[in-house]
Parts: structure tokens; sequence; C-alpha cells
């Protein structure tokens, strides 16, 4: 199993949560404590490990310059370079670990992996892939962030990529992948949206066609392809709306007298449906490496397990499918 290189100080809750979802990961059996790598400020992420009782068999390498809000992915480049996303991807591009876990910004660790490992042969742009769970079938909703003005053959390499990466995880031989648009007939949407859509359907991909929002959470298409911003802003308003409902729902059954035994089943069987945690994070697709990016208030249990849906994606030899489909098929310029 390869090593798995965590940004420590990633994330809203700086140290604390991130050293107790590697703790997590480490009871559950997820990864052994000479699996783990950890990046970032050495005083801090020390003082947070020995709170959680970790061994001295987790490595921890300092990384003292420490990213702010303001600091743009250049900024984080040429200013502090030894900061703790610049590091952990330094440890994959060097071939000391085969994966890098991040809930920092989304557009430096972007920025990052882009230009410290490369993007693979044939992909021109990266895309952040979320894995969500629909009715039937979980989805491959992308891009969600890394890419918010793609061009036409960016979205027709997302299909590929996403093709390849639902085909080699999930088993599925021939995975319908969708375009998100505002219809469903053939003249709906923007110039990028039909071009792309024109494009798609002269891939050797089973191309399903225009996918409305109403239809994304059934799960009959299994990749959905869109820019990032509009992918991010799906993203967040149906984490959102998820969280709101559950809320609402459980406060009214609690309002009745429901049993807590009853609600506790019904959270039991609902919850991993429904939140975010479950994945841990999304897969940034494109680059030669294993990058996984988290939610900037992930918690404990969603480092957890992210970090175990990083050495999933890495036993799963997502980018080598990638390679044999762009290999197989050179997109064509729009």
């Amino acid at each position: 199993m390869s090593k798995v290189v965590l940004d420590a100080i990633g994330g809203d809750h700086g140290a604390k949560e991130c050293i107790s979802g590697v703790a997590l990961a480490l009871r559950k059996g997820f990864v052994r404590p000479d699996q783990i790598v950890l990046t970032g400020p050495r005083a801090e992420v020390v003082a947070a490990m020995r709170a959680q009782n970790l061994t001295e068999s987790v490595l921890v390498i300092d990384a003292p310059d420490i990213l702010t809000d303001t600091d743009s992915p250049t900024d984080a480049a040429r200013k502090k370079p030894r900061n703790s996303i610049m590091l952990g991807v330094q440890e994959l591009r060097e071939g000391r670990a085969g994966a890098f876990v991040s809930a920092g910004s989304t557009g430096t660790v972007v920025a990052a992996a882009t230009l410290g490992l490369g993007c693979l042969e044939g992909i021109r742009r990266p895309a952040i892939g979320a894995i969500i769970q629909g009715e039937k079938n979980p989805f491959l909703l992308l891009d969600v962030g890394a890419n918010p003005q793609p061009k036409v053959h960016h979205l027709a390499q997302y299909a590929l990529m996403g093709s390849a990466y639902y085909q080699g995880t999930f088993g599925v031989a021939e995975p319908k992948v969708g375009i998100l648009n505002i219809g469903s007939e053939e003249l709906k949407g923007n110039p990028l949206v039909r071009e792309a859509r024109a494009l798609m359907k002269q891939m050797p991909i089973h191309f399903h066609g225009n996918i409305e929002g109403i239809e994304l959470f059934s799960g009959d298409c299994h990749v959905v392809v869109t820019d990032g911003f509009t992918g991010n802003v799906v993203l967040k308003v149906s984490e959102g709306l998820a969280e709101y409902l559950l809320r609402m729902v459980f406060g009214l059954m609690q309002k009745v007298g429901v049993e807590p035994q009853k609600m506790g089943a019904v959270k039991q069987g609902i919850m991993p449906r429904l939140d975010f945690t479950e994945y841990g994070g999304a897969l940034l697709l494109g680059v030669n490496g294993c990058v996984t990016i988290c939610h900037g208030r992930s918690t404990a249990p969603a480092f957890a397990n992210a970090i175990r849906f990083a050495i999933r994606a890495v036993d799963a030899k997502v980018n080598e499918h990638i390679v044999q489909a762009a290999r197989a098929y050179e997109t064509p310029q729009a």
C-alpha cells in the first residue's frame, strides 16, 4: 500500500480535526501509522498528535510557511514555497508517496498539482470529480471547481476521464455520460454546451445526451459533465439542501414524538447516502498523481474517509485507466 500525505493544517479547523481524522483512520484500520505522512508547522502538528496519543511512527514534514485566505496560488508558489500543500505535492512528484489529501484552498491545490505533477498524457486540463449517491447508482459530477471557464475540448476530455474513472472504479462496462444542460432538446444551452455535446457524440463513450438538473439524483446517468463554476454551485446547493431537509425532517419527527430508537434507525439508513463525509473528498482527475480535495469545513470523519478514498483510488489505478482512454482517442479541436 502506498503512503498517503495529508495536509495537516488545511481546512477551517486547523490541525485538530485533521489529526483527529488520522487517529480515526488508524483505529478503523484504513491505514497503518507508517503509511501516513503529515505536512504542516511541526510544533502545531506534533501538539495535535500528542492530544490524540499518536505514535512516533507517523512522519511529520515541517512546513513553516502558513497560507492565509488572501494568498493566491501564485503567492503560495513564489512567496511561501515551504507550505503544507507545495511540500505535500512534492512528496508525490518525487515518488515517496502515492496520494495527497488536502482541505486547503482548492485553487492552490489545483495549481500546485497541475504545475508540480503535470497533466496525464493526452489531458490538457484537470477536473475535480465528486462522487454523489444517486437514487439508483452513484454518479460522478465533474468539474466541481478546478476550471470555471473551460473550452469545448476540455469538457470533451472530462467526459473521457469520467467514463474511464467510473468504469475502473465501479466496474460498469459502459457508464452513461451526460452533459448538464437547461433542457433535453438538441438546440438548448449556450454555445459551449452545444459544441461540447456535438463533440461528445463522436467519442467512444456511451453518451446519454443532455441531462437536466432535475434528473441528476436519479442516478440513471453515471457521469455528468459541466464547467467548474456550475458544478461547484450544484454541489454546494445539493449539500446545503440535504442538510436543511435532514434538520427539518428529524426536527418534525422529534416534535411529533417518534421514538429515539426509530429515529436512530432512520438516520443510520439515510446518512451514508446524503453525508459528504462518507467519501471525504473529490479526486483531481487528469494530473499525474492521486490528489484528493476535501471541503474546508471537513471534520475528523471526513478526513478519515478521505484517506481511505485516496488509497482506494491508488489501488484502482484510476490514472492508468484515464491514460489508456486518452491514448485510444485523441480529442479533436472543436
